[in-house]
């Protein structure tokens, strides 16, 4: 144990030995003057070998409840053991009760988590291993040195951890987990009763480690060694906090029961780094405070019409909010993870936030979230729903490197709509493809972005700076001025295990309906917008793993659709559009590596996109459909204009060569820094991209002519056009309006 407790006066042992004696005494009151004697004299040890179980525990609130089902104690190793628990029981000199305990292979499980009207349906089963020795101490006394309360110190250590998660025959568990965690020196958790309500203050000091990221398929949870299984690869982290919660009974949003919680946190400092293979992901001087006002727990009904039942968290009332700042000062890529040096910096970030009610576009957004059980129905009856509400009313991110900064500023983001976890395998169920992994799904899910531009500064300046265009400079990573969707379906699943190793392998499925985009966009709402947008995306085998000075993401096939129906100029339902675009993509084993600048700061992607040829309805398409026919409300039908089509776009590595590796490669290095101006140097957001490609092909450029009654005919205007040897640069810089 962590504290080795000294003068024992008697043990469990002894108590067990003086009662087999047969000798009987009565007991007898101790009055004040002899209770002080005993203070830092007397002793306990009890040492036990437990095995336990629960049936259920139940949590209520306004009659709804919550039920934690078959839950057990036991051996970790093994499932018909006992786990070991050694306590050790000092009354100190200052009146404090101090509390040893070693806890050795002892695994508690959760068999599943449902709700009153869950019927079949589980949340999935939990469990988790340990061993644990460490020290609790409690001190009469609260904060600022109250009579009434009370303080505590510990020191706790944990090894041999894992934490496992079960649906359906399937588990992600967390391996070779470790942390130590306890509270500052000359510090403790105070404990007291204010004005009817609970405050708890909690300074608190650690470091976890996580070894690995594992999955197996298996209907119990899993035992013994398990290294063989590949990983996702390995966390660490460090934290230097302090929390100040005011909690209070008594209401929730749905009637008299419930629990209110309020926040306030400093994080002093934190670290944290992922590694794979050797190399490492590190994030360094992590800092930040965080407020959370209002915030009511309770079993309830959800916000939509059918009232489905779940454990509500909901920052949904006039005086809800949450807000707060998160600086992280280095962001280091492809460090060695052992020592922590080396690698490449993306320079320093801050991120500032403020969740509270809006309204947008003439609803009412808030944010709340209600665990229900249950994932995606056809992957069975065990998983998790979570139906959610999000209302990001105003967040700031500024990005330093060499000393100048932008400010990604007016950050608004809003939607609702239900995400569903399951722990699932390659199999097809009810038509619906599941992939080896943890499934994180998406249904019915609508909601957008918005900001207002870039401020450009020096360090600690660009707040101050004027709001000016930019963000479009990142148009080709995908980060635009404004982005809503009507309908979001689809799923990410995440597997252990990369081509060399440690890493993540992800498939996924993506279908956006009723989007709209928008870039270069003004107050008044003037601005360039890809309307009536649909999106359909597939991702088969993509891998993520971090090298050395990068992070690696390898495609393995994916295949896109984009169809735009209108690409307007001005406003964004009104303005005047070129017509309707159409972008179908098809490609295998492109690459990205990320990685920063050697010797400075900033972030640089190389980028291997690999166009191939058409497989099936597989393919790189390009449409342009105009003078279409319009319905009786004025709306374009699509297929009934003229159309320009090139199809089958492909790379290769040149004439003869019958390869298809080298593809379209694009360097894009992107930071802040001084530039020429008309006003000298000044601060700029920097973008420098530079493309090449040895042959671009496209197999043929197609005229078709629909009739507007469904009839259509195509004419081959060209057959075979090839594009080679192409090597382009640009250089763009968004300096301060003056």
């Amino acid at each position: 144990m962590k504290k080795q407790v000294l003068h024992r006066w008697f043990s469990a042992a002894g108590m067990a030995l003086y009662a087999a004696t047969g000798q009987v005494c009565a007991m007898e009151a101790m009055n004040d003057a002899e209770l002080a004697g005993v203070q830092g004299q007397a002793g306990v040890t009890v040492e036990m070998a437990h095995k336990a179980s629960m049936d259920r525990f139940s949590y209520f609130t306004n009659d709804n409840g919550i039920h934690l089902e078959d839950i057990r104690v036991g051996s970790a190793s093994d499932p018909e053991g006992r786990a070991r628990r050694d306590y050790e029981l000092d009354l100190l000199n200052d009146g404090s009760l101090e509390i040893g305990l070693d806890i050795q292979d002892e695994r508690v499980s959760v068999g599943g988590v449902s709700l009153d009207d869950s019927g079949a349906r589980s949340m999935g089963a939990f469990w988790m291993d340990r061993d644990m020795d460490g020290f609790f101490r409690i001190t009469p006394g609260g904060a600022g040195g109250s009579a009434d309360g009370y303080t505590f110190n510990f020191d706790y250590a944990l090894s041999n951890g894992r934490f496992g998660y079960r649906t359906n025959g399937h588990q992600l568990f967390l391996d070779d987990v470790s942390m130590n965690i306890s509270t500052p020196e000359g510090a403790g958790h105070t404990l007291d009763v204010i004005d009817g309500a609970i405050q708890y203050v909690a300074p608190t000091v650690g470091d976890i480690t996580i070894g690995a990221v594992r999955y197996a398929e298996q209907s119990t949870n899993i035992r013994g060694d398990q290294s063989a299984l590949a990983s996702m690869g390995s966390f660490e982290a460090g934290f230097d906090f302090i929390t100040d919660f005011e909690i209070r009974g008594g209401g929730g949003r749905q009637g008299a029961e419930g629990i209110q919680v309020s926040a306030d946190t400093t994080l002093n400092t934190a670290s944290f780094l992922y590694s794979t293979n050797g190399y490492g992901l590190l994030y360094q001087g992590i800092s930040g405070a965080s407020s959370v006002q209002d915030l009511r727990i309770e079993v309830g009904e959800d916000f939509t019409e059918e009232g489905r039942q779940g454990l509500a968290f909901t920052l949904n009332g006039d005086s809800s909010r949450a807000e707060g700042n998160l600086s992280i000062d280095d962001i280091r890529l492809g460090v060695d993870a052992g020592t922590r040096d080396g690698g490449r910096s993306v320079g320093s970030v801050n991120f500032s936030w403020l969740y509270e009610n809006q309204t947008i576009n003439g609803a009412t957004f808030a944010n709340q979230v209600y665990l229900m059980a249950g994932g995606h129905p056809d992957a069975g009856d065990e998983g998790m729903r979570f139906a959610s509400e999000w209302s990001l009313a105003d967040a700031g991110l500024t990005w330093t490197t060499n000393g100048s900064s932008v400010l990604f500023d007016g950050i608004q983001s809003w939607g609702r709509g239900d995400v569903t976890v399951n722990v699932t395998g390659n199999e097809a169920l009810g038509g619906t493809q599941f992939y080896k992994g943890l499934r994180v799904g998406f249904d019915g899910i609508s909601g957008g972005y918005r900001m207002d531009g870039i401020r450009v500064g020096s360090e600690g300046s660009a707040e101050g700076a004027e709001v000016q265009a930019g963000a479009e400079l990142l148009s080709a990573l995908g980060v635009f001025r404004s982005f809503e969707f009507g309908n979001m379906d689809g799923q990410y699943t995440l597997t252990p295990g990369g081509p060399n190793g440690d890493g993540i392998t992800i498939n996924s499925d993506l279908y956006i309906e009723d989007g709209r985009i928008g870039s270069l966009t003004e107050a008044s709402g003037q601005g360039v917008w890809a309307d009536d947008l649909s999106y359909e995306g597939h991702i088969r085998d993509m891998t993520l793993e971090v090298v050395q000075n990068g992070l690696r993401v390898v495609q393995g096939e994916a295949w896109s659709t984009m169809d735009v129906g209108n690409l307007r100029v001005g406003g964004a339902e009104d303005g005047a559009s070129f017509g309707r675009i159409v972008w179908q993509r098809y490609g295998q084993d492109s690459e990205m590596v990320i990685t920063g600048p050697e010797g400075q700061e900033g972030l640089k992607l190389a980028l291997t996109s690999i166009f191939s040829e058409a497989v099936g309805d597989k393919r790189n398409r390009l449409l342009w459909e105009t003078g279409r026919t319009t319905d009786a409300e004025g709306n374009p039908q699509n297929g009934t204009g003229m159309q320009l089509v090139l199809d089958n776009i492909h790379t290769s590595d040149g004439l003869g060569a019958g390869n298809n590796d080298f593809g379209v490669q694009t360097e894009l290095s992107v930071d802040v820094r001084e530039a020429d101006s008309a006003d000298g140097l000044q601060p700029s957001f920097h973008v420098n991209t530079h493309t090449r490609f040895r042959e671009l092909n496209v197999g043929r450029v197609n005229l078709v002519h629909n009739d507007g009654s469904g009839n259509s005919s195509t004419a081959t205007a060209l057959q075979g056009v090839s594009i080679q040897n192409m090597d382009m640069e640009s250089n763009l810089n968004a300096t301060p309006i003056p």
